[in-house]
């Protein structure tokens, strides 16, 4: 088993803070800016909100600590992460079903459908991600690129509203922009891993699951995934 260096959580930590810097460019204006009316806002986004923003704050705190000599703390305060990860993947299906209700009447079925992707496969990859990173908590090598692989998510709802917002990008165009650059981050430290004969099982399936999601992002108007996201939303969304 490979202990990564102390060097490499404090690299982690701040990794993880260019990430909240843009995460918090990308929603300053469809979010932040509204404060403190937030008038296009619900309470379920205000939670879906504190808590992501709460678990990115951790994702610095946690490797800093170990970085610090401070195991017996990080262990302590690591156990938000059993109550914190499944209220995260419930307010993810329950803003993603929320977005759904409100767009029902207002925009063409296909794009409400298309849309659904981003929704469904945040729930899905953080929810697969969390729990492999809360099975293998006793695994340094192991937890740390899980836990990573849970901040680089962020990367496409953050940046890409921030190429739309600041850029004038399409929403189609800067998700697949996020897309290619999260596979990028990924692929580079699964190659490092290959090459300093790393742990490398973890980011190969992150990179898997980034791969998957990134496809059907492609796919979003092809009839497999419209069929697909239709009986989603007949099952879980009425």
């Amino acid at each position: 088993m490979n202990i990564p260096a102390q060097h490499a959580y404090r690299n982690t930590a701040i990794f993880i803070v260019l990430i909240i810097i843009g995460v918090q460019w990308g929603f300053y204006i469809p979010y932040t800016s509204q404060f403190p009316t937030f008038k296009d806002s619900t309470t379920i986004i205000h939670i879906h909100a504190a808590l992501l923003m709460t678990w990115l704050i951790l994702l610095v705190v946690q490797p800093m600590l170990i970085h610090l000599g401070k195991p017996k703390l990080h262990r302590t305060i690591g156990k938000l992460s059993y109550v914190l990860g499944p209220l995260i993947i419930l307010f993810i299906f329950l803003v993603g079903r929320g977005s759904y209700g409100r767009s029902l009447g207002k925009a063409p079925e296909q794009v409400i459908l298309a849309v659904m992707e981003l929704d469904i496969r945040g729930l899905f990859s953080f929810a697969i991600i969390w729990a492999l990173a809360m099975l293998y908590r006793k695994t340094p090598s192991a937890h740390m690129r899980y836990m990573i692989a849970t901040g680089i998510l962020g990367i496409g709802p953050g940046v890409g509203r921030g190429l739309v917002n600041g850029f004038g990008y399409s929403l189609w165009t800067a998700l697949t922009i996020t897309d290619v650059i999260g596979l990028l981050i990924v692929g580079v430290l699964l190659v490092v891993d290959l090459v300093k004969k790393n742990n490398y099982k973890p980011f190969l399936i992150v990179f898997a699951l980034l791969l998957v999601g990134a496809i059907f992002w492609q796919l979003r108007d092809s009839s497999l995934w419209q069929n697909f996201a239709r009986q989603y939303a007949a099952l879980l969304y009425y």
